[in-house]
């Protein structure tokens, strides 16, 4: 029993006639007539009564016909659900995002992008870069926006941009009236330590400070740079961290001044390949350029903040 057998027997019960499924399936009338023929062959009983050039159903016609009219709704669900994959837009966004990320970069980004899809519903989880990567690879977020990841098969990466690390202190600490920070300058100071899950992140940091690690107090060991910043207006310690988030401690006893040696950490997003074609994705992506063009972080411009 073959395809175009069953689906000329369904025709012939749905329009009557070998004409007619033969019309509906682009073959002869001939055609027709042999697949039915070869059909009940194959079932080994009757599907028609042939009376006066006409073709009535057997009972065991009927009975075989709910079956096959099942598996025909069956197929044409799937090719409904198939022609929807194609053509969809996400009616929800999910997205990860670093936290410094999700407090600056991504609200810009998202109000720009609401302009186009006003309706959007949007769902953003605040992760460390080490969740990120995973989420992404479990297809469990549409888009992840970090520091720059590394090559993943299946996944989608478009740079965004390098900023420069920064120095930050307490306006009233004795190091924030210097203009320019370095590693000697950090001897004998209480320093931030980043802790995450994937260290490597964190190596281009690590060496900066090499030549005077031995030399710091680290006893406060931060996963977020919002901790980070709160504890340096708190005057628990200084730290050298992403520049981002110095916008929210804006007038909160936080000032940021450069650091040498001069660290730079790529930022990028990234997305699963198959997602491309999305249509309102793409358009979120172009959001994230434009804002991020325009960012002070990502042009070195620094801003002192005495407030």
């Amino acid at each position: 029993m073959k395809f175009r057998q069953v689906e000329a027997f369904r025709y012939i019960m749905l329009r009557g006639t070998t004409a007619a499924a033969a019309a509906e399936m682009h073959v002869s009338q001939p055609a027709v007539s042999r697949l039915l023929s070869d059909l009940e062959y194959s079932l080994g009983f009757s599907l028609f009564d042939r009376r006066k050039g006409r073709l009535h159903p057997t009972q065991e016609a009927a009975e075989f016909f709910r079956s096959v009219e099942e598996s025909f709704l069956g197929m044409e669900k799937l090719d409904s659900v198939a022609s929807k994959i194609r053509t969809r837009t996400p009616s929800e966004l999910k997205i990860a995002s670093t936290s410094a990320i999700a407090s600056t970069l991504l609200p810009l980004a998202l109000q720009e992008h609401k302009k186009y899809f006003p309706d959007e519903r949007v769902t953003i989880h605040t992760d460390a870069m080490s969740e990120l990567v995973m989420k992404l690879q479990t297809n469990s977020v549409d888009l992840a926006i970090g520091l720059e990841l590394p090559q993943l098969i299946g996944i989608e990466r478009e740079f965004i941009g390098n900023a420069r690390f920064v120095f930050a202190a307490r306006s009233d600490h004795p190091l924030a009236k210097k203009a320019v920070i370095t590693a000697q300058d950090l001897i004998g100071e209480s320093v931030l330590t980043v802790v995450d899950n994937s260290p490597a992140y964190w190596s281009e940091l690590g060496g900066a400070l090499s030549s005077v690690k031995s030399q710091l107090k680290q006893s406060i060991m931060i996963d977020t740079s919002h901790t980070g910043y709160a504890m340096i207006a708190a005057g628990m310690a200084v730290g050298v961290l992403e520049p981002f988030a110095a916008r929210v401690w804006e007038g909160k006893n936080v000032v940021i001044r450069p650091f040498e040696p001069a660290i730079y950490y790529p930022y990028g997003l990234a997305y699963p390949t198959n997602a491309r074609q999305h249509k309102s994705l793409f358009s979120f992506t172009q959001s994230i350029q434009k804002v991020a063009q325009a960012m002070h972080e990502f042009k070195n411009d620094y801003i002192a903040m005495e407030k």
